[in-house]
């Protein structure tokens, strides 16, 4: 009977290890999460973007906007965080919430390239909560390009998967954790505009990365092209300059030519490296509002962060 016990309780072991997921290492009564995009439920990992969460927005004032702004560098700005609960939560979660900033672009390694902003002790209710963070002036990058990470940190409501190097995937395992990165961009005809983007490598290895563009909700009517640097065009040429709906413009200029989808594949980048591109938009009419996303993955397809830059957009 204990021999027949035994194996029916390993063959329940087989079945739960290989078809449910992993659960979260808090009760759903006490889950507080942030959500990575709009259809982000709290489920742990959660699918969609991971870096352009709904539930960060920068406004200008202590009054909470209804979008999120472009930051205004040199002065205050004020980041609110909406923290949630899940159905059937219940009682009052107490921890603390921290914001960290980077500069604009992907492959940013965890912890050592956040800068800290501030943080918040707060008790998080049923009903969820938003809290508010002062981003000082001293502290916000200038010309405006972010990257935003805020992070719930609570003994009653821990992590489920330790935090390592790779930022999105941190996000992406904890629901504890969300990002967002979002660039406003002015493009007026006859006058090109450009700005920055950061390649980066968060790994203690070398490796080849791809850099993927799309503008699947908002086409730009104008170019856009990125200028990957002397140094990094020279290895993208070495590696035989593989690339989707993209064509080389110039000695490092490469020119997206499909605005759906393109990539640009085979970026070689040392361990631990970060290179800065830039895009520039061009335009010869007066091109309505716009979204391009830039993000990178390496050579496994894992997501390592990216930017969204919303074109023309109106205040």
């Amino acid at each position: 009977m204990k021999t027949k016990l035994a194996a029916i309780l390993a063959g329940l072991l087989v079945v739960v290890t290989l078809g449910v997921p992993a659960a979260s290492a808090t009760p759903y009564y006490r889950d507080v999460y942030v959500r990575d995009n709009v259809s982000d439920v709290g489920n742990e990992p959660s699918v969609g973007s991971i870096y352009f969460s709904p539930d960060i927005k920068v406004c200008w004032t202590p009054v909470p906007c209804a979008v999120s702004k472009k930051p205004i560098v040199g002065a205050d700005n004020y980041v609110f965080i909406t923290l949630r609960r899940k159905p059937g939560a219940f009682g009052t979660v107490d921890g603390g919430l921290h914001l960290y900033r980077s500069n604009l672009g992907g492959g940013t390694a965890w912890p050592g390239g956040w800068t800290y902003i501030g943080g918040a002790g707060t008790s998080v209710p049923a009903g969820g909560t938003t809290v508010m963070i002062t981003w000082p002036g001293w502290n916000v990058p200038g010309p405006a390009h972010f990257c935003l990470l805020a992070r719930w940190v609570s003994a009653a409501d821990p992590m489920t998967v330790a935090e390592g190097a790779n930022t999105q995937l941190n996000a992406q395992r904890n629901n504890n954790i969300a990002w967002r990165n979002v660039d406003s961009v002015r493009v007026y005809p006859f006058r090109p505009i450009r700005v920055p983007y950061t390649i980066g490598n968060p790994e203690p290895f070398d490796t080849r990365q791809s850099l993927i563009f799309e503008q699947s909700e908002r086409p730009f009517a104008g170019t856009v092209t990125i200028d990957l640097g002397r140094e990094l065009a020279a290895r993208w040429r070495a590696a035989g300059q593989k690339g989707t709906g993209v064509k080389p413009v110039g000695e490092t200029e490469v020119q997206i030519v499909e605005p759906k989808f393109a990539r640009i594949d085979g970026l070689a980048l040392k361990a631990g490296e970060r290179v800065e591109t830039g895009l520039t938009f061009a335009t010869e009419v007066d091109a309505d509002p716009a979204v391009l996303q830039v993000h990178q993955v390496d050579a496994q397809g894992v997501d390592l962060g990216g930017a969204e830059y919303r074109i023309n957009e109106k205040e």
